[in-house]
């Protein structure tokens, strides 16, 4: 979720507040800062109008009082209109539409069952952050003994990896955008080809060199949005969350 979410966010419509409800309803300013950055969120995605989004506030108000007790997860609704860009930011399609994770950072689409039994479970199992070494209520057995692991490692180790994982990490950028400008030099090339071309038999030769050079442009182009889209292995997260707090 990006910065635009915030704004956004206050141009939301809701739906009725005059009755109480366990759904927290993101449609302002105040409501968004409310959702703590240490909590989880399950966002339902509504749209004025919509009969199947009205069909499933029952089951959502359900699910937000067997969760309204829980600290770490937030389960929410904000409805979609013209200007609500936090559903353009989240590629929101259809209606309604669910999403789960970090409101400041990576949603993840829910696509599974709508009954109650379903929902809980998925709720109670998936709808999570990333682990983090202060937030290790977040942590499987596996994560955690991975920070176990960390602290027992003398921070002089723990520096020296920390800098050869961001300096692959930078190769692999670095790499991904090489890609990406190569592929658009040979667009370059292959359009002058295509305005210089004389004969049908150069133009369609350099039809063909046009339209390749095209798809290589948008597949390297969509393999550095999913590089950037990435995070960063949890390993270095967590590594450098320790070092952080060593120094402090």
């Amino acid at each position: 979720m990006k910065f635009q979410l915030l704004t956004s966010l206050a141009l939301s419509s809701v739906l009725n507040s005059s009755s109480a409800s366990n759904v927290r309803r993101l449609q302002g300013e105040e409501d968004y800062d409310a959702v703590d950055d240490t909590q989880a969120v399950f966002v339902k995605f509504s749209e004025p109008g919509c009969a199947a989004c009205e069909e499933s506030a029952p089951v959502w108000e359900e699910l937000a009082t067997a969760f309204a007790d829980n600290q770490n997860i937030v389960i929410a609704e904000t409805v979609c209109d013209g200007e609500n860009e936090a559903c353009l930011d989240n590629n929101v399609e259809s209606y309604p539409s669910y999403q789960h994770g970090d409101l400041l950072g990576i949603m993840t689409k829910y696509n599974g069952p709508m009954d109650l039994e379903s929902l809980e479970k998925f709720t109670s199992e998936h709808v999570r952050l990333r682990c983090t070494i202060a937030e290790d209520h977040w942590c499987n057995d596996e994560e955690l003994l991975l920070i176990d692991q960390i602290r027992k490692m003398p921070i002089a180790e723990i520096e020296e990896k920390i800098e050869l994982m961001n300096d692959a990490e930078e190769a692999e950028y670095d790499a991904a955008e090489q890609k990406v400008e190569t592929a658009e030099s040979l667009l370059e090339d292959a359009e002058d080809k295509l305005q210089n071309a004389e004969g049908d038999d150069e133009l369609k030769a350099a039809q063909e060199e046009h339209k390749d050079a095209e798809k290589a442009v948008a597949d390297a182009e969509a393999e550095f949005d999913i590089l950037m889209d990435k995070q960063e292995p949890l390993e270095l997260e967590l590594m450098e969350e320790f070092a952080m707090e060593s120094e402090s």
